[in-house]
C-alpha cells in the first residue's frame, strides 16, 4: 500500500513523524512551489487554520479538523440553527437584534432566563442567569444580538469529545458553589465505562450530520434527558484520562494506525 501523504499547516503535530509540518505563513503564495505541490498532493491537510481552510475546501482538499469545525467555531447562531434543523434537543432559544426586537424578550420568555454572547465565547464566559427586568435591561445594553434561552434546571452537564466521528471520552461537570453554570469537571470517563448511551448517540449524530471531525458536545442533564447546549471546537488539552496526555496524543495515534 502506498504511504499516505499527510501535511500540516499549524504546528500542533510537529512531533508526529507521519506528518510534514510546513508552519503558518501570512499567505499561501509565501509557500515555495514545492511546498504548494505537496499541499495539493496531500491526502489530508491537518490544522489548516481559519485563514486557509476555505481555500483548501475550495480546492477539494480534505482537512482535519474538517471545514465545518472552522465554520461553526464560536458561532452560537449557526449552531442553534443547525440544532433546529436536525431536531436536536436544545433549550428553546431566540435571537433578537436591536432595541425593537429586544422589547419582546420578556413576553417570549419567563424569568429566570439565560442570556449569552452569541459569538466568540467559551469556558462559561458571557453566560448570564437573568432573573428580573433590571438584569435583562443590563444584558440588552451589553450584547447585540441578544441570544436568549429558556432556563433549564439541571444537576450536572456532560461534555463528550468526538474525534474522527468516534466518541473518545467524556466528563461530567457540576456548578461551583453559588454559580448556576456547570464549570467544575468531575474527571474523565472513557466511553466504554459509564457514559449514557443517549449522550453518546447524540454526540455522534451531531458530529456525523454536521461533519464535525473534532468537537466537544456540551449537554445538560435534567434528571430525565439530555439537552445539547453548544459545540466547542477549542476545548483545550486538560482533564484527559491519566493514561492519555492530551487530545493531540490521541490524534497522533490515530494517524499512526491509519485512521486519519
Amino acid at each position: 500500500m502506498a504511504r499516505r501523504l499527510r501535511v500540516a499547516i499549524g504546528e500542533q503535530l510537529r512531533q508526529c513523524p507521519g506528518v510534514i509540518t510546513l508552519g503558518v505563513r501570512p499567505q499561501l503564495s509565501d509557500y515555495t512551489t514545492e511546498e504548494r505541490r505537496i499541499l495539493l498532493a496531500a491526502d489530508r491537510i491537518f490544522y489548516p487554520t481559519v485563514r486557509f481552510v476555505d481555500v483548501f475546501a475550495g480546492a477539494g482538499k480534505e482537512t482535519f479538523p474538517s471545514v465545518s469545525c472552522y465554520r461553526f467555531l464560536g458561532d452560537k447562531l449557526k449552531q442553534t440553527a443547525l440544532f433546529g434543523l436536525l431536531k436536536v434537543p436544545h433549550p428553546r432559544t431566540r435571537v433578537y437584534y436591536g432595541h425593537k426586537q429586544k422589547e419582546r424578550i420578556a413576553a417570549d420568555f419567563s424569568f429566570p432566563l439565560v442570556g449569552k454572547r452569541a459569538f466568540r465565547s467559551s469556558r462559561g464566559r458571557h453566560v448570564f442567569l437573568i432573573r428580573d427586568p433590571g438584569e435583562l435591561c443590563w444584558y440588552n445594553e451589553q450584547f447585540n444580538p441578544a441570544y436568549v434561552q429558556e432556563y433549564l434546571r439541571g444537576e450536572r452537564e456532560l461534555r463528550v469529545i468526538v474525534l474522527n466521528y468516534r466518541a473518545v471520552w467524556g466528563s461530567w461537570r457540576v456548578p461551583a458553589p453559588g454559580d448556576f453554570r456547570c464549570t467544575v469537571p468531575l474527571g474523565p470517563i472513557l466511553p466504554e465505562e459509564e457514559l449514557p448511551a443517549e449522550s453518546l448517540s447524540l454526540a455522534k449524530e451531531i458530529a456525523c450530520c454536521g461533519k464535525f471531525s473534532d468537537v466537544a458536545v456540551d449537554m445538560l442533564f435534567d434528571g430525565r434527558r439530555f439537552w445539547v447546549l453548544e459545540l466547542n471546537f477549542r476545548y483545550g488539552s486538560k482533564g484527559w484520562p491519566s493514561h492519555i496526555q492530551d487530545r493531540l496524543q490521541v490524534i497522533a495515534a490515530m494517524i499512526e494506525r491509519g485512521e486519519l
